[in-house]
């Protein structure tokens, strides 16, 4: 049995909040997300870098963003049978197993969450990183997103065209074509999505959001 050790903190101190609590933090007021970032604390889904700022604007590293999608997709391995206990380590040469995002790296990976091997836990995820994670998230919870649309209904037959995702592999320009179109994240006015640029918290925290709305999760 996995425990989970839900750190977002730079210093691996957390405040979490329980569910029903108001918005604890003071750096928000002109935040886009707001509500968004309000939902995912008050669902022990986010916590802040301290216990009044959650630093929407801060990069969001690679262990805290896929910590955040095992944590707000409700991803686990409950139903997988090993032979030994399965551990980070199996999967990622520069994983410690001790470290507190290790087990949330190995439940990613068994749940088809495509990160390299050596993969560094610290380092800055992108945009388009975040995005395709989170659509291999969703397609585990909700294997017939493509056909149902998901609760929203809202994913479209006609891609919609992204003008800077070239410099994406083609699965991953596929998956965040399927990302806009669902809802999960929108392009900017020049019809770009910027899949190279660091994501914020708060950037993360919305497209988190809104694939929960997608898959029924904020109605349960």
């Amino acid at each position: 049995m996995f425990i989970r050790k839900w750190i977002l903190g730079l210093a691996g101190a957390v405040i979490l909040a329980t569910p029903g609590s108001a918005l604890a933090f003071d750096d928000l007021d002109h935040t886009t997300g707001r509500e968004e970032i309000g939902y995912l604390q008050n669902h022990d889904i986010l916590s802040g870098i301290t216990d009044t700022e959650f630093q929407p604007e801060a990069t969001l590293t690679t262990a805290q963003g896929v910590a955040a999608l095992v944590k707000g997709l409700e991803l686990n391995i409950d139903n997988i049978r090993f032979i030994k206990a399965p551990k980070a380590s199996d999967y990622y040469t520069n994983i410690d197993d001790n470290a507190w995002y290790s087990s949330d790296m190995l439940i990613a990976h068994l749940n088809g969450l495509q990160l390299d091997a050596d993969v560094d836990a610290a380092s800055p995820m992108t945009r388009g990183q975040f995005a395709t994670l989170l659509w291999q998230g969703v397609e585990q919870i909700d294997p017939d997103i493509h056909e149902s649309g998901g609760s929203t209904g809202t994913l479209q037959d006609e891609p919609v065209t992204i003008d800077d995702s070239l410099s994406l592999p083609s699965l991953e320009q596929q998956i965040l074509e399927q990302v806009i179109d669902s809802g999960i994240a929108s392009l900017d006015g020049t019809g770009n999505f910027r899949p190279d640029e660091p994501i914020t918290r708060a950037e993360a925290a919305v497209m988190l959001y809104n694939a929960l709305e997608l898959t029924g999760k904020t109605d349960e």
